[in-house]
């Protein structure tokens, strides 16, 4: 319990005192360290009170632990449950209050509440912990994108009300990172397309349309690898600044392992796909593409493309002992395995 323990430490620490005070005084009376006739009336004065205080708090004690523990157990559940309300009900108040954290951390903070179950308890530090590592991963999140959030996040969640038999619409964190992904491209699409106009560059055309079977043989056909690699290469030629191409390599990467979630899911997953999809054409204009001709034209160009291309080149950068292995080896103070003497053998 609460209060007993409490109790139990409050006593130990009165003892601790009041020994130190008889010691002090005792010191003095033998002659070895004189106080003062001020210092002798303090000490005598917090000898006293200490007393008080542990005599005071040993009969608290002794009167709790007198009470049947049945009704002061559940009297504690009472109590903490009323607290873990009271935090939860006060927690997006204390939140958009705290004057130490930024407009976008909040922002995302509370983003983050609103995907969590109402009777789900997560410590405001801890909180903020996790939205700030969001905003890292993702694009910063300023607060004049607020509306435009709320609005992806209501056309979202209003279309995933529609969804009608078995379906994955329940998915917590997922629907969460569909919002800011949808967001977060849109974002991007309006910078490449403000910094073409401000450079005076050829018009910016959209992006190119992706094909579905790229994340559905994912990882079993090397062509649809290689088609999603080109793919992604080439938006990432639309972005100008370091930034643009930064924030494109984090969009990408959310929206695949998104998309490849999904799409494992089969038919589980068409409407969420489909909606998750009609969303990012609505404000981002990227689209798939649907055209058999066009779907047969690519697939064959990818073939040519792969037949002719140098898989052998190997970039300058390339070490087969990254820094994280490097890292890993320190932490677990790894032993080089030596090369095998296979000679003769």
């Amino acid at each position: 319990m609460k209060i007993i323990v409490a109790l139990e430490e409050l006593i130990k620490e009165n003892e601790t005192v009041i020994k130190s005070i008889k010691k002090q005084l005792g010191r003095h009376e033998s002659g070895e360290s004189k106080l003062s006739y001020m210092g002798l009336a303090s000490a005598e004065t917090n000898l006293e009170k200490a007393q008080e205080q542990l005599a005071r708090n040993k009969e608290r004690l002794k009167e709790y632990l007198a009470l049947d523990m049945e009704e002061l157990v559940e009297k504690e559940k009472v109590r903490d449950a009323i607290e873990r309300k009271n935090y939860l009900n006060y927690q997006k108040i204390r939140i958009n209050r705290d004057i130490t954290k930024k407009n976008d951390e909040k922002l995302e903070a509370m983003l983050i509440l609103d995907e969590l179950k109402e009777d789900f308890l997560i410590e405001d530090e801890e909180l903020f912990e996790i939205a700030s590592k969001s905003i890292d991963l993702g694009l910063t999140l300023h607060i004049d994108l607020q509306k435009k959030i709320i609005e992806v996040k209501n056309e979202f969640e209003s279309a995933l009300k529609n969804i009608e038999g078995e379906n994955i619409s329940d998915l917590g964190m997922l629907n969460f990172r569909c919002v800011l992904t949808i967001v977060h491209l849109h974002v991007l699409r309006t910078n490449i397309q403000e910094n073409i106009e401000e450079d005076k560059l050829p018009p910016f055309r959209g992006f190119p349309k992706f094909e579905d079977w790229w994340i559905k043989e994912l990882w079993s056909n090397h062509q649809a690898y290689y088609g999603l690699y080109k793919w992604k290469q080439i938006i990432s030629k639309l972005c100008i600044t370091h930034d643009q191409k930064r924030a494109w390599d984090i969009v990408f990467s959310n929206w695949i392992s998104i998309k490849k979630i999904i799409t494992d899911k089969a038919t589980l997953g068409y409407e969420y796909n489909y909606i998750f999809d009609q969303l990012i054409r609505k404000h981002s204009e990227l689209e798939e593409e649907l055209a058999t001709s066009s779907l047969k034209s690519m697939s064959e160009l990818t073939k040519t493309i792969i037949a002719k291309e140098n898989f052998s080149f190997v970039p300058k950068e390339h070490t087969i002992i990254t820094d994280f292995v490097k890292f890993k080896r320190n932490k677990l103070n790894y032993k080089d395995v030596k090369k095998l003497n296979t000679k003769g053998k």
